[in-house]
């Protein structure tokens, strides 16, 4: 399958379905937003409501993005059964998934980026597979994108263009701002970019209520039509090769 035949089918499944969908990020995006609302002196606070509100909730989130893709009526409770259904156990996952890809980006970007989309599928696999531990639904994502990560790469690079002009505002933003720090421009400078930062931030904020729930059904489809398909097609004709 293509990059498009992803995206298309993303398309296809959310008609009738955009309500649901704007509204499950909108929740997302507030409960997820909260640590970034702590004053600075609790900034201890903040690895806190990640590790017990933001890693179960953003499991919460994919599995909604595969009901909106396998169901004609998604449920929007369904962004919390991360808390419901296996609490630990996602919580294990979705930060041990954060971890594993901060380590290996601090060797080199590229090394970051592999190892993300090896772990890509852990959310989906704790959805389908209850009976695997948090490290084995990560194992399992490495096995199930073996060969498999340039397509997903390719299929995530593709919703990056939709973010090129929030890009181009805070870039103009930026230099124009540091321009006037250091004062080697007019004080009038920083008032184009401010223009620029708060067009940025609204135009990001108005792109993603419908890219990220687009993005999120298109993998989703990568996962249901492709990835675990093939492995599930493998499993059949392989049966011993997982070593089970």
């Amino acid at each position: 399958m293509k990059t498009s035949d992803f995206k298309e089918h993303a398309k296809n499944v959310l008609k009738g379905k955009w309500g649901v969908a704007i509204g499950a990020f909108l929740i997302f995006s507030i409960v997820s937003g909260l640590s970034g609302m702590i004053p600075e002196r609790y900034s201890w606070v903040s690895p806190i409501i990640f590790v017990l509100i933001t890693a179960p909730l953003s499991v919460g989130y994919a599995w909604f993005s595969l009901d909106v893709k396998r169901t004609d009526k998604p449920e929007i409770e369904t962004i919390f059964a991360g808390f419901s259904k296996g609490y630990v156990r996602n919580v294990l996952a979705s930060v041990s998934v954060s971890v594993f890809t901060f380590l290996w980006s601090l060797l080199l970007i590229v090394p970051g980026v592999i190892k993300a989309l090896s772990y890509s599928m852990t959310f989906y696999i704790l959805k389908d597979r209850p009976e695997l531990s948090a490290y084995e639904a990560i194992t399992e994502s490495r096995k199930m994108m073996d060969g498999k990560k340039k397509q997903l790469f390719y299929l995530v690079l593709s919703f990056i263009v939709w973010y090129l002009i929030p890009i181009a505002l805070y870039l103009v933003s930026a230099i124009t701002l540091s321009m006037v720090y250091f004062g080697n421009s007019p004080v009038a400078w920083a008032t184009t970019g401010l223009v620029c930062f708060s067009l940025a931030s609204i135009s990001l904020f108005a792109i993603s209520f419908y890219v990220t729930p687009y993005y999120m059904t298109s993998v989703a489809t990568f996962y249901d039509d492709y990835a675990k398909l093939e492995t599930d097609e493998s499993h059949l004709e392989h049966p011993n090769a997982s070593g089970h």
